[in-house]
């Protein structure tokens, strides 16, 4: 973040010795400083000395040394950058070639062979609806009926129904229990009026 001027020197201060040592041990590869450069790494990195100090043994002003100490950090974090990315790439899965082979059969081979796929499996399904008990879902009446209620209901109607015999049963069966029910609720309101 320093090399980007986006924090003070002194926040970097504590990797400056480390950096300094692998440099004047030749680990740190291809990195050439001048002797200026050299000579301020030296001074602070390895004896720990303050800009004030080296601005006298050098005899450069302190913003030209902060500017050689800028650009020395910046060679040091582009060479951890190139390292970081090698190392990197050596952990990435290697690129597979891609062999591109002909295939065996013609598109229309291709095409004709999914649409038996396609026709038996439509086959199947027509088979196992045809087996099945849909007698739920008959529509009753016969064409009279049918034209009857239609010719009542209009262009415009949405729903259209026929009186069926199933119904009647129901509503003859239910009459008898409904008038008790009535019966009750009336015997209710009579005691709440007491």
């Amino acid at each position: 973040m320093y090399s980007r001027n986006m924090v003070d020197y002194h926040l970097i201060m504590d990797m400056v010795p480390t950096i300094a040592r692998m440099f004047f041990l030749n680990q740190m590869g291809d990195i050439s400083l001048s002797a200026a450069q050299s000579a301020l790494f030296l001074g602070i990195g390895l004896q720990h000395k303050s800009l004030d100090q080296l601005e006298k043994e050098v005899e450069l002003p302190s913003s030209q040394l902060m500017g050689l100490f800028n650009r020395i950090i910046r060679k040091v974090v582009q060479l951890f950058n190139t390292v970081q990315e090698k190392a990197v790439e050596e952990q990435m899965v290697a690129t597979k070639d891609i062999v591109m082979e002909p295939t065996l059969k013609s598109l229309n081979d291709d095409l004709e062979e999914a649409a038996k796929e396609f026709q038996e499996k439509h086959k199947q399904e027509v088979g196992k609806l045809k087996e099945m008990d849909l007698t739920q879902y008959i529509i009753r009446g016969d064409d009279e009926e049918w034209n009857e209620v239609l010719s009542k209901a209009g262009k415009n109607a949405s729903v259209v129904s026929l009186k069926s015999e199933k119904k009647r049963k129901l509503e003859t069966a239910r009459g008898p229990k409904q008038q008790k029910k009535f019966k009750k609720t009336k015997d209710i309101k009579q005691k709440w009026k007491k």
